[in-house]
């Protein structure tokens, strides 16, 4: 098996960082994370995750739909209602969205991830206080839980 050297450029600050280290192997951490990088790139096994992927989104989708349902059914709530509970949730979306200091927040680096829209936050917090039982609140369980609630609202 040959060796080949291979250059990588770096930043200054980064350089500092690893002359601090002289303990380490970097060619060594180098070639192992080469190897995991090539490892997930060259996987041939990518279009079965990303098919396990798809069936998971859809599985919380139906989830999510599915709690909102059970949620209506267990409050007993009539279809006449249905209107009423969105006009209340938004009114509550905008307190709630208006109730944080937004700009503190970005200043301080964030107490939420960044990737998560404030959106998500809102129906994360509504969903919660809605269902007894915890789910695992994910993008595609929302999706399907306001999915439910606009069917509900448009057979009312």
């Amino acid at each position: 098996m040959g060796i080949k050297n291979v250059t990588a450029q770096i930043p200054d600050d980064l350089a500092a960082k690893m002359e601090k280290l002289p303990d380490v192997n970097w060619s060594q951490v180098v070639r192992n994370c080469l190897q995991r990088y090539c490892g997930i790139r060259l996987n041939a096994n990518i279009e079965a995750l990303m098919q396990k992927m798809k069936v998971q989104k859809e599985e919380a989708y139906s989830e999510g739909y599915k709690a909102a349902l059970e949620w209506f059914k267990g409050e007993e709530i009539r279809y006449e209602d249905v209107n009423e509970i969105f006009q209340e949730l938004s009114k509550d979306k905008e307190m709630w969205h208006d109730s944080i200091d937004w700009e503190s927040i970005a200043e301080e680096g964030g107490v939420f991830p960044s990737w998560e829209p404030k959106a998500r936050h809102f129906w994360t917090d509504k969903i919660e206080q809605l269902l007894e039982e915890p789910h695992t609140i994910s993008d595609a369980f929302i999706d399907g839980f306001k999915a439910a609630l606009t069917e509900l609202e448009k057979g009312s």
